[in-house]
């Protein structure tokens, strides 16, 4: 990184080199996906089937039952039947949107988490998660995440955790650095590498965007950096919340 970028956001490198003797991380263990069953049944690849196409149904009923009030003028500023008309014409293509899409689901989900399987397998890493209070939404607040890959020796992950913490406990101090660097990483086209950051030393974690909420996710390499992300259902149902870096 770039000395001046570095500076302009909030100096990471110092973080690391300060966190030489870190308290230790809670111990737990990753929940490795043991085979493609047990892959396919915990890792969201995609969201549930149901979702796109209930979107689409919904603005198809929108579209029939609005074209069943009169013409109050504001959208679609027609006569009463060519409202109508084009009304439910869009709840047509509306439905068949949704059937099509559903249709697409069933027929390439299954490969699309056995390719997710197969790249796992090959190059991927499960990372404990940790929620921060880094705001990179545009309009309403959409936390960074930082993960730690699970495979990482003790010391290491505690020096990561600890180095994440102060530098983001210190950029949360500061306003405008905080906001250059959420302007940063939203211009990155993905994860941040810890060592991106920190220097070539600090290897092993990620500084990457919003996530679906989970304590667990599975990294899976992509060309270039666009690593993707997915959540990982550790199977604990007691409710117990996502972990937060920084002092929030």
């Amino acid at each position: 990184m770039d000395d001046r970028l570095a500076q302009r956001l909030g100096a990471p490198r110092r973080h690391w080199d300060d966190a030489t003797r870190p308290p230790p991380m809670e111990s737990r263990s990753a929940p490795i996906p043991a085979d493609f069953a047990d892959f396919a049944a915990r890792v969201k690849i995609r969201d549930p089937r149901w979702q796109g196409p209930a979107l689409l149904a919904g603005m198809a009923v929108f579209c029939v039952v609005y074209g069943a009030f009169p013409n109050t003028g504001g959208l679609l500023d027609l006569s009463d039947q060519a409202r109508r008309v084009a009304l439910w014409a869009g709840a047509a293509v509306f439905v068949a949107a949704a059937v099509a899409v559903l249709a697409w689901d069933l027929r390439t989900r299954t490969e699309a988490v056995y390719r997710a399987f197969t790249r796992f397998c090959e190059d991927g890493s499960v990372a404990r998660a940790f929620l921060t209070s880094l705001d990179v939404g545009h309009e309403d607040f959409r936390p960074a995440w930082v993960l730690i890959d699970a495979d990482l020796p003790a010391d290491r992950a505690a020096r990561l955790h600890a180095a994440f913490g102060a530098w983001l406990d210190a950029i949360r101090a500061e306003p405008e650095t905080g906001r250059a660097v959420a302007r940063w990483l939203r211009s990155e086209p993905g994860p941040v590498p810890s060592e991106r950051l920190f220097g070539p030393d600090a290897a092993g974690g990620l500084l990457t965007g919003p996530l679906a909420r989970s304590r667990w996710q599975v990294v899976i390499p992509a060309p270039g950096p666009r690593n993707r992300i997915f959540p990982l259902h550790d199977g604990d149902i007691s409710g117990e919340p996502v972990p937060t870096l920084g002092s929030g």
